[in-house]
């Protein structure tokens, strides 16, 4: 059966890849091809750039540059073009006569010259994990340390509870009657509290919010100071970090690995200048990978603490989770020079009537209606539009000065009135005033109790 099948034919489809002959027929000289024409232009393109021979940068990798002559960056560039195995096999099929080897690009005579240096993968990566560990470690350092931190302080941070305790005292009094008496708001609510204005429109919440902290609560007025490496954190792409730690763990065992394979093997060419140049190396750097190994282990456990604590994914980017503190940062010092602003703005028109009462007085002209001041406090009031208040936190520790009467009096002259409450009598108004009071105290208690 086998005598019956064309042998030829099959040899000629199926036969490995070759390296392809280019015949020219205008007199110039034959070409042989054996890597991709784009990748061989490119990387003939990148060897231009060393400014030296074939045979002089095949030493320098074999010597695994131990004069430094090539420069970091053009290591990794090296690392892309290392012959795959088709081209390998390729280039060890090859005749190596005269001729053939003038017919091969500067490419192709580099790659099959590669092919015959031991480990010449491993060489190029080794250098390449050297020259660049330095570098990588300081990228991912301040990231790990700075999640550390952040998660650390999101927790322990008194003030940030007293001031999420204060945003929840005002979600349950806007709430009351609704979803009132919740114990605690999803963190996504930090970044909308600034989408709830006044009656008027004039002011938001969150501008409200800082000006009663001022008036009131001073000292939560720097609980940014308590989180400060929050806005670092926010930054930290978890997914990439932990790629780039991953990435300096595996040179680092191939890295070992290597000198030790060259270390049992003395007799291979360039066996000895690989453990010379990298043995010392591993034992200098032995001290920080165990370090670096430790805080992503300590990182690890923190952020998760840290995101259980406020009821949200462990797997959640850091990008995320600190962000909401974040927004809410950037959002309390913009609604802080809205506040001042206003303030100044009423400052200027007081002065402007004080101006035009005196000349008024004098007799130089004649004196204008006086405008409505602006009152130092307005409350926004938009009870068609309550803020979230699904249950997260532990119940925050409350506030005891939440308990003053008189600015629970102050907040309810300002709130515009609810269109349930529209029409009742005075009498009446006053019931529900107290039993709202009694509900945002209730959730006070609750927070010292717990």
């Amino acid at each position: 059966m086998v005598t019956m099948l064309n042998l030829d034919e099959i040899d000629e489809l199926f036969q490995s890849k070759k390296a392809v002959k280019k015949d020219s027929t205008d007199g110039k000289k034959k070409t042989i091809a054996i890597i991709d024409p784009k990748r061989a232009q490119n990387f003939t393109i990148l060897l231009k750039k060393f400014k030296k021979t074939n045979e002089q940068l095949l030493e320098i990798v074999l010597n695994c540059d131990k004069s430094c002559e090539i420069p970091i960056d053009m290591w990794e560039q090296l690392l892309r073009y290392i012959p795959t195995k088709e081209e390998a096999q390729t280039l060890k099929e090859l005749d190596t006569d005269e001729d053939t080897l003038s017919c091969l690009n500067r490419a192709d005579r580099y790659f099959l010259s590669a092919v015959g240096i031991y480990h010449y993968e491993e060489r190029i990566k080794a250098v390449n994990f050297k020259k660049k560990f330095n570098e990588r470690v300081k990228s991912v350092t301040p990231k790990i340390r700075a999640l550390i931190k952040a998660s650390t302080e999101v927790v322990k941070s008194d003030k940030l509870k007293e001031m999420l305790t204060l945003i929840l005292g005002f979600g349950n009094y806007f709430n009351f009657g609704k979803r009132g008496n919740a114990m605690g708001f999803r963190l996504e609510t930090l970044t909308k509290i600034c989408d709830t204005k006044s009656a008027d429109n004039q002011l938001t919440l969150l501008v409200y919010i800082v000006e009663t902290v001022e008036m009131i609560f001073p000292d939560l007025d720097n609980f940014i100071d308590e989180i400060s490496h929050v806005p670092v954190a926010a930054k930290v792409a978890l997914t990439e970090l932990k790629s780039d730690v991953a990435d300096l763990q595996a040179g680092n065992r191939l890295l070992i690995k290597e000198v030790d394979h060259m270390q049992k093997n003395p007799s291979l060419n360039g066996a000895n200048v690989f453990q010379q140049q990298f043995a010392g190396f591993l034992k200098e750097i032995a001290d920080t990978m165990t370090d670096l190994e430790q805080m992503m282990g300590d990182m690890k456990k923190k952020y998760t603490i840290a995101t259980s604590h406020f009821a949200e994914s462990s797997n959640a980017e850091p990008e995320t989770f600190f962000g909401y503190f974040n927004t809410f940062i950037m959002q309390y010092n913009d609604a802080k020079e809205i506040l001042v602003k206003k303030r100044e703005e009423a400052e200027r028109k007081k002065k402007q009537q004080l101006h035009l009462l005196e000349r008024s007085v004098s007799g130089n002209t004649s004196p204008t209606p006086r405008s409505r001041p602006l009152s130092p406090h307005i409350l926004p009031s938009n009870p068609s539009s309550p803020l979230p208040t699904e249950m997260i936190v532990d119940l925050l520790p409350s506030l005891d000065t939440l308990e003053q009467q008189d600015h629970n009096l102050m907040v309810n002259d300002l709130f515009a009135p609810s269109p349930d409450t529209a029409g009742m009598g005075s009498n009446t108004m006053r019931r529900r005033r107290k039993r709202k009071e009694s509900n945002l105290n209730a959730s006070s208690n609750m927070g010292r109790e717990r």
